[in-house]
């Protein structure tokens, strides 16, 4: 999402000229007027009323919410938009109950009527929730449910370290405390952030950055697994964007800084980049297909499809990381000043005032050099002889042998789970000899040989993810347990990978410490990592029923 919760009735502001010093005045005497007429106390009217909602809404926006108190401490009288306003306000700090109070007093106003459908499908979502307040590192964190709290030592790492490199990257200061909400699933997303549930389930939501908040879904609602660090740092930004801009950046400059923010705060991971977004946008563009960088609409999150959306992202990070290349930092903090005076619908004149092309021009400049970069593209290399076995096996059998292969994996895991890990590794050994690109059927057939207490051939499996369909966080963890045993300190990026890949796989919160099956289905307990977090963390993972 790029809106952190707009103002409800409100409208893009522009900038307001500047009026020089009447002609019979000195600079100085003018300046000390100026000041003079500074120190007057304004009355209760001037201060607090609808224009003191304005200010009041601007703090509010900015993520400024000890200024919005300070202001609203001063109110003696409400109006009706000072009522919205601090109705919004405690959506901002996430007190859903207090907003649901006050909009009920503005009963019929058409304004309040959005916001108290939020307020009342929030409170509810989180009554009895769990609230951590971290005041030394700036964070505050509420879990809809309680057994998240084994994540927040990890949570709380991603949170500090993305923000800290989304301050450095885009020179915006972002208050504290950062408020982030952990919810169960796609309902409860939809229920404190507003986004329409439809769109949610379409696109593949699990999180939105709304309200002044980060909302997103508990990494255990997705059995398998989603790039739920990433994710944070994702949302992270786009509050930061918004803080920056009083919420006038287009979606465009949203979408493309909040992708390209996602992974600057950590070193590189394995499948960073991919697919190239350059190659996707240029494919898009050339097949018609493209959804245009001032055409996404109201947010990439209610497109009409999940493709679309994946097209949208893929475009907008192509185009701003060309426009940053080209313009450098200082022009993108300049643009954030313009939109901040001008608003959205000035965004292309924004973009011409700080660097001299607007939106249309620099959308040509970007398709140019997607044509550019193509036309100077290294050839592909040949196929390999197993590159041609495996699109013999594609293109030949693909309907009998994809059946056959997903039936031989089934039958693996059943005996797997029944304490047979030779009849399992078997299965697993032949489905991979038909794709040894799968990297979920490695890591089954990782578990199996550790099972039978044959992890001498573990090694050849989890080398390295290079030629692997995917990533995988079972992969990842045995990367760290083959790795570990050789005494390799690499072994810690592999289990820190696997984590943010999926932290409620066994594997990944164990340290590869997995519970093996005996004949009868039960399980034979393991040592949990000696780290108090990781410890937690692996004893919650493993109360999660998983196949």
């Amino acid at each position: 999402m790029t809106r952190s919760g707009a103002r409800p009735g409100s409208s893009p502001r522009r900038a307001k000229p500047r009026q020089a010093p009447p002609p019979t005045l000195s600079r100085w005497r003018y300046l000390l007027l100026s000041l003079s007429l500074l120190l007057v106390p304004a009355t209760s009217e001037a201060r607090f009323g609808e224009s003191g909602a304005s200010d009041i809404g601007d703090a509010i926006t900015e993520l400024d919410v000890a200024r919005a108190e300070k202001l609203l401490s001063g109110v003696s009288q409400d109006t009706t938009g000072l009522a919205l306003e601090r109705a919004r306000l405690s959506l901002y700090v996430g007190d859903c109950e207090a907003a649901s109070a006050t909009l009920a007093t503005l009963n019929g106003v058409k304004d309040a009527a959005p916001l108290a459908d939020l307020a009342r499908s929030c409170a509810r979502a989180t009554a009895g929730s769990v609230i951590i307040e971290d005041t030394a590192r700036g964070l505050w964190i509420r879990l809809q449910d309680g057994d998240d709290r084994a994540l927040v030592p990890v949570l709380s790492d991603v949170a500090v370290k993305a923000r800290g490199a989304i301050e450095r990257d885009l020179g915006v200061v972002m208050p504290r405390p950062l408020r982030i909400d952990v919810v169960r699933d796609l309902f409860s997303l939809s229920a404190v952030s507003g986004l329409p549930l439809h769109s949610a389930e379409t696109t593949g939501t699990v999180a939105v950055a709304r309200w002044g908040r980060v909302n997103i879904i508990s990494p255990r609602a997705a059995p398998g697994g989603f790039p739920w660090e990433d994710t944070m740092a994702h949302e992270i930004t786009h509050l930061a964007i918004t803080r920056a801009t009083r919420d006038q950046a287009p979606l465009w400059l949203q979408e493309g800084l909040a992708k390209r923010q996602e992974i600057r705060w950590r070193p590189p991971h394995p499948f960073d980049g991919e697919p190239p977004a350059d190659d996707v946008a240029r494919e898009a563009f050339l097949t018609g297909q493209s959804v245009g960088i001032d055409h996404i609409g109201p947010s990439i999150a209610m497109l009409p499809s999940a493709d679309a959306a994946s097209i949208a992202f893929a475009e907008v990070s192509s185009f701003v990381e060309y426009f940053i290349h080209e313009s450098g930092r200082a022009a993108l903090m300049l643009l954030f000043a313009d939109l901040k005076s001008l608003g959205t619908e000035n965004a292309s004149e924004a973009l011409r005032s700080v660097s001299g092309y607007d939106l249309t021009e620099w959308v040509t400049r970007w398709h140019a050099h997607l044509e550019d970069v193509a036309a100077h593209a290294a050839p592909s290399a040949p196929s390999s002889p197993d590159d041609e076995a495996l699109r013999a096996i594609t293109e030949h059998g693909m309907l009998v042998g994809a059946r056959d292969r997903a039936r031989t994996v089934r039958a693996g895991e059943l005996l797997y789970a029944r304490g047979a890990a030779a009849l399992a590794a078997a299965r697993f050994r032949w489905a991979l000899a038909r794709d040894p690109t799968d990297p979920v059927v490695r890591w089954r057939l990782g578990r199996s040989l550790v099972a039978e207490g044959e992890s001498k051939d573990l090694a050849p499996l989890f080398t390295s993810p290079d030629g692997l369909a995917m990533a995988h966080a079972g992969w990842f963890a045995f990367q760290g347990l083959v790795r570990r045993e050789k005494g390799d300190p690499a072994a810690k990026e592999s289990f820190d990978m696997a984590v943010a890949l999926d932290p409620y796989l066994e594997d990944a919160a164990c340290e590869g410490a997995i519970r093996i099956p005996d004949d009868t289905g039960a399980t034979k307990d393991t040592a949990a990592p000696a780290d108090p977090a990781a410890h937690a963390l692996c004893e919650a993972a493993r109360k999660i029923q998983r196949d």
